[in-house]
């Protein structure tokens, strides 16, 4: 009975250590992952601040786009009144990030690549703007190439016209060449688009390839200029620009076409052009020459296209 009783007392105190140690066991775990579980939030507290102190660091940049050049700049033909691309383009951008455009439009309808270029040098208000600007943007050369035109319009069919357009376009060379070393002397750095020009004649004169022909030459030399000038891009608009909605389609559009240039007289022409419906959707029915809106938001989509291109040059990420 004495070993029974003895026996009971030592079950009795064991079983007690046991329960107290378990009890400072789990007490232990459960204050640990307490201090876990604060660590992690507190982390995270961290983090987060962390997180949002890089995010009060980024800062919005100020994109000064200025825009030189003729009537495609000063945007004839856009029945909105917003400045043609110019207007557009700073949509398209103010909608990136952290970015905040201002632009301002140079363009000057009528304007040759001469005119443009003595502007800027008279013009300190221009110098000023070109000097501070992040962008800039310009179209030249239309007005070069219609003088052409017109001065040698009776001779279309000719090798005259050959002769004339081979001359004027070594001047013209030298003159966008000219414009091109001006604004980079102005401003070293800034990124320079340069569009092409195109032919508004197409759709209405598909068989004459002397319009297409010499647009396209005036464009390689816009080009080969703009390739001299360190960190200047050229923007292609002539094929969409020219053929409209016939740009996949030419070739019907030639079949289907009864126009003949070499057949109309100066009454029966003038009669094309004063046609109120526009045959090419991207030129305006006013003048059948400057584009529309519908022309403007694709110059301006090839704009921003070739922008993004070369982001890095404008854009500080």
């Amino acid at each position: 009975m004495k070993i029974l009783k003895t026996w009971l007392q030592f079950l009795a105190i064991l079983l007690s250590l046991t329960l107290l140690v378990f009890g400072g066991w789990h007490l232990f775990n459960q204050n640990k992952g307490q201090s876990q579980s604060t660590a992690k939030t507190s982390n995270s507290v961290k983090n987060t601040a962390a997180v949002s102190s890089k995010t009060k660091k980024v800062k919005t940049q100020q994109l000064k786009l200025v825009a030189l050049g003729d009537s495609l700049t000063q945007g004839v033909g856009d029945s909105t009144n917003q400045g043609g691309y110019v207007g557009l383009i700073q949509q398209k951008l103010t909608a990136l990030p952290h970015l905040k455009v201002q632009t301002l439009n140079y363009g000057k309808a009528g304007d040759r690549s001469d005119q443009i270029l003595q502007r800027l040098q008279t013009s300190q208000t221009i110098q000023q703007q070109v000097k501070q600007a992040n962008v800039i943007v310009m179209t030249v050369g239309g007005n070069d190439l219609m003088q052409v035109f017109e001065k040698q319009f009776s001779n279309l069919t000719d090798s005259q016209l050959a002769a004339a357009v081979a001359s004027s376009r070594k001047i013209y060379q030298n003159k966008v060449n000219q414009l091109l070393q001006q604004v980079r002397a102005y401003n070293s750095t800034a990124p320079i688009f340069v569009y092409s020009v195109y032919n508004p004649f197409y759709v209405y004169f598909p068989k004459i390839q002397q319009f297409q022909k010499y647009t396209e030459l005036w464009n390689t030399t816009t080009k080969q200029a703009v390739a001299e000038i360190k960190n200047a891009y050229f923007v292609n608009i002539d094929q969409r620009m020219s053929t409209g909605q016939y740009y996949k389609n030419t070739k019907q559009l030639q079949q289907t076409s009864v126009t003949d240039i070499t057949t109309l007289n100066e009454t029966k022409l003038n009669q094309v052009f004063s046609d109120k419906e526009e045959k090419n959707h991207y030129l305006s029915s006013a003048d059948h020459f400057h584009p529309n809106l519908k022309g403007y938001r694709y110059m301006t989509s090839r704009l921003y296209q070739v922008m993004l291109q070369h982001e890095k040059t404008w854009h500080k990420s």
